[in-house]
């Protein structure tokens, strides 16, 4: 499931993108409106010839080269969780159906990242994918228009475009089906981009001006379709403080109005006491998780205030939340709780920082830290939800320090031996913390 604040003189922005399950990581992309040569269901292909492809005997395919077998277009990112999740199966089908029907990966990343990331997948999991792969794509997203990601298009073998699915469609019985003439595919529905910019107030635009002269603004609606979810944050010592929330659940709202300023409270510390905790959350991913949004449950909010209110701006949202959503209380309280501490083998083993600018590189399967201490990884880390617990930062160690690590948090002991390089590891255990309870006022 984005969008980029850039940095103007004194603004900071902080921006990240949530981490719902599978959606508002992976669901939105960055996408112009659709095009009007964007090809639809039933339309032939044209005679399109691609470049910089990967894993084929040349760097050029024409799409016709794979006339007569099934054709699946699999537009993919390396930062999309559930595409990487698909690259296996993918991988398995190719060769299952191989002569009957080929699968052809497009990515708009450039072939040097997907190089690497490729080489860090079969180091962590002892296979090789070599899937055929266009890179840097820019020809084939128009031609397909499309506003998330994963997305497969299905070409028959006589060239017809016939079906535009998510992942649960890509399996060996609806391929099988297909190749017989009588599968029935359940079609992937995008919406189309809203023209949007998240530099300027939510809502304002031409009703009263761009916003340039606002001194407080505060805005909640429903979920808006076209815009992509998520949530950032400006401050400026001059100005003021901005907080922008869109499409989220009520529990997101929360989240972040008790929160630390530029922060939110990771998901193991967030308690629901209500008799129907749907209405603050959802588990659904994709389609299903686009229709309970759209069901009352999704929700976009701005507040803008002057420099003045600063250190007021998540009291205020506080109560703005109390009284649009009068059913629920919510309090901080301490607990305490499982959580996952960074601590110190030992003397020794940290590679103290060399200097330069700070670097900060969080993937799935490795870290690039440079110059940056451990409370601010240990804070990207809880920000990127990458685990199911709050991680805490033991070491007790305030200067930065330089490290590469080639895992990721969802296998403890691979990342452990590669943390034990620098006499750190991973360990559970019971720690305070602050807890976010949210209750049924009555």
């Amino acid at each position: 499931m984005k969008t980029v604040l850039s940095s103007l003189g004194r603004i900071v922005p902080y921006l990240f993108y949530l981490a719902f399950v599978y959606f508002l990581m992976c669901l939105w992309r960055p996408a112009k409106a659709q095009s009007a040569g964007a090809l639809q269901i039933g339309d032939t292909l044209p005679e399109v010839t691609v470049s910089r492809v990967m894993n084929m005997n040349s760097s050029t395919v024409k799409l016709s080269d794979f006339k007569g077998k099934l054709l699946i277009i699999d537009f993919w990112a390396t930062w999309c969780a559930p595409c990487v999740t698909m690259l296996p199966r993918i991988d398995s089908l190719q060769k299952q159906f191989e002569g009957k029907a080929y699968f052809l990966s497009v990515t708009s990343e450039p072939e040097s990242k997907v190089t690497a990331f490729l080489d860090k997948y079969a180091r962590r999991h002892g296979k090789r994918i070599q899937l055929p792969t266009v890179v840097g794509d820019t020809l084939l997203h128009k031609l397909f228009y499309h506003s998330s990601i994963p997305h497969y298009v299905w070409i028959d073998e006589s060239g017809v475009v016939r079906a535009v699915t998510e992942m649960g469609e890509i399996t060996a019985p609806k391929i099988n089906a297909f190749l017989a003439k009588n599968a029935v595919l359940t079609q992937k529905q995008d919406e189309q981009r809203t023209a949007y910019s998240a530099e300027k107030p939510f809502l304002a635009g031409s009703n009263g001006g761009d916003g340039a002269r606002l001194i407080y603004h505060s805005v909640l609606s429903k979920y808006v379709p076209g815009i992509p979810g998520g949530f950032s944050w400006k401050i400026d010592s001059l100005s003021g403080r901005r907080i922008t929330i869109t499409n989220c659940a009520r529990i997101w709202l929360y989240r972040i109005a008790y929160g630390k300023p530029g922060g939110w409270f990771h998901e193991s510390n967030v308690r629901l006491v209500t008799r129907d905790s749907l209405k603050l959350s959802s588990q659904l991913y994709g389609e299903r998780y686009l229709d309970w949004m759209r069901d009352g449950n999704g929700f976009c909010y701005e507040i803008i205030v002057p420099a003045s209110f600063q250190q007021k701006t998540n009291e205020l949202m506080q109560g703005q939340l109390r009284d649009f959503f009068p059913q629920y209380t919510a309090e901080v309280v301490c607990e305490k709780r499982q959580s996952l501490a960074l601590v110190r083998l030992g003397a020794g083993g940290v590679i103290e920082s060399g200097g330069g600018a700070p670097v900060l590189e969080i993937g799935r399967m490795g870290w690039k830290v440079r110059n940056v201490s451990p409370a601010r990884l240990v804070a990207r880390l809880n920000q990127l939800q990458s685990h199911k617990l709050t991680i805490v930062d033991q070491t007790g160690l305030n200067a930065p320090i330089d490290m590469d690590v080639e895992a990721g948090l969802s296998d403890i002991e691979a990342m452990n031996r590669q943390l034990s390089r620098f006499g750190l590891a991973f360990v559970e255990k019971q720690t305070e913390q602050e807890v976010l309870v949210i209750s049924d006022k009555n």
